[in-house]
């Protein structure tokens, strides 16, 4: 009993340490699946960023492409203007010239030639400060895309850096979901295996227990039909002891009767000592009288009926 006793205690050790070894696992691989999860929810999230960086970068390049040749447009657009500002310049200079010496219809059709040619000037003037007003805007537009373009590439770069670290931890979080996977069911196995021999330890003793038991029982039912059996014995032995008596009474009954001497014993008179008898003292109690009160007669008023 003692060795079954201390038998039980080691498996419920057992059972603790195996059932602490089996949830600790199971916890680790719960863990380890929801870092796998979120790993690869972290990877599919970077690559739907990465996908969309992308797309914005193409729409940038694409507009800065256009204000590339939109500038280079302008740009030559405002060189052919200063090109001919410049010509229609030196055409005026020399038509006023020509002016000075010239009289009568030739000097008037030059005046009309100059102030074409004054006209044509400012024109060019007006074409050469819109278009730099243009380009001055294109060029700012293309400094903002410009800005747009360092900024998505620098969030490029960040999230492909965290990338081969999210891909690092899902590595391990799936060896370690496979590693744990493989374990637990021999931990499981395990903590069964003792809860089984427990079962049967417990039962062995219980079963010892219920005979134990069942032994006393029998015991006090033998001891109890023993003390029965004693007292239907003693009870027949003082029984055939009392017949005995009674025949040994009978055959003394009936032997010649032997006269024995008899011995007065003197008698001893009691002294009798008389208590003195004392008297008791009877106290009369004094009389007293009632004094007697007479009540005060009153008299009925007699009225007269009128």
């Amino acid at each position: 009993m003692t060795s079954l006793t201390k038998k039980l205690t080691v498996l419920k050790q057992r059972k603790s340490s195996a059932k602490k070894n089996r949830t600790k696992t199971s916890e680790t691989l719960r863990l380890a699946k929801l870092l796998y999860k979120k790993s690869v929810s972290g990877t599919n999230s970077i690559q739907h960023k990465m996908d969309n960086f992308r797309s914005e970068l193409e729409d940038i390049s694409t507009v800065l492409q256009q204000k590339f040749a939109q500038r280079d447009s302008i740009t030559s657009l405002i060189e052919q203007a200063e090109n001919r500002l410049s010509s229609e310049k030196e055409k005026y200079d020399e038509i006023k010239e020509e002016v000075s010496f010239a009289s009568g219809e030739a000097k008037k059709q030059l005046e009309f030639t100059i102030n074409t040619v004054s006209t044509e000037i400012e024109d060019l003037h007006s074409q050469l400060k819109s278009r730099k007003k243009t380009l001055e805007k294109v060029i700012q537009s293309i400094q903002e895309y410009d800005t747009k373009k360092s900024k998505l590439n620098k969030q490029i770069k960040r999230t492909l850096e965290s990338k081969p670290r999210l891909m690092k931890a899902i590595q391990q979080s799936k060896k370690t979901v496979a590693k744990l996977e493989k374990k637990l069911p021999s931990l499981i196995q395990a903590e069964e295996n003792v809860h089984k021999n427990l079962s049967k330890i417990n039962s062995i003793i219980k079963e010892q227990i219920s005979k134990k038991k069942e032994s006393q029982v029998n015991k006090r039912k033998k001891k109890a039909r023993d003390a029965k059996r004693k007292s239907v014995e003693d009870k027949r032995i003082l029984s055939m002891a009392r017949k005995l008596a009674n025949k040994i009474l009978a055959e003394k009954k009936k032997a010649p009767k032997r006269k024995a001497s008899k011995k007065k014993a003197p008698k001893r008179k009691a002294s009798k000592k008389k208590a003195p008898k004392r008297k008791a003292s009877k106290k009369k109690a004094p009389k007293r009288k009632a004094s007697k009160k007479k009540a005060p007669k009153r008299k009925a008023s007699k009225k007269n009926k009128k």
